[in-house]
């Protein structure tokens, strides 16, 4: 029944929720945000009056405490296993006006980000993420643990 309610919430969806929450308060916090995220031009009609617009100027990882410590670390290790946070530790949406869309339970479920600035060559204009299905880790991981003793067993 608790499920029903909550939606199976998760740390992870706290610690997602958190990371959006961030970048519409950087959007909303500053003018000079508000003005990059309106001229931007690539982005779309229908997203241009999103609801949960943000913006990722790069800060999240300044106020995540360090990874050295217990909180920053279990925080930054579940970023990066739902793929907010690079493996190096970078944010995923760096430089990005972040659209993010919710399930029906109100969690975040998936993204696209727009770049805004000098888009370089190797970066992609447009990012899209989509949380990592309920225990597709552990499928993942069986899945390499499989493929890894058929490849024994085949020699």
């Amino acid at each position: 029944m608790h499920e029903e309610i909550f939606g199976q919430l998760t740390v992870e969806d706290m610690y997602i929720k958190q990371a959006f929450d961030f970048y519409r308060d950087c959007l909303l916090g500053s003018d000079n945000k508000r003005l990059i995220a309106s001229s931007l031009t690539t982005i779309p009609t229908e997203l241009q009056s999103h609801a949960y617009t943000g913006i990722c100027d790069r800060t999240l990882g300044l106020h995540i405490p360090n990874g050295r410590t217990l909180e920053g670390g279990a925080i930054r290790d579940q970023l990066q296993h739902c793929g907010l946070l690079t493996a190096k530790g970078g944010e995923l949406f760096r430089g990005c006006v972040v659209f993010p869309k919710r399930d029906e339970f109100g969690h975040f479920v998936s993204a696209v980000g727009y770049r805004y600035g000098r888009v370089r060559s190797w970066q992609p204009a447009v990012i899209r993420w989509h949380k990592p299905e309920l225990g597709q880790f552990v499928i993942d991981g069986m899945k390499l643990v499989k493929e890894i003793a058929y490849a024994k067993a085949k020699h």
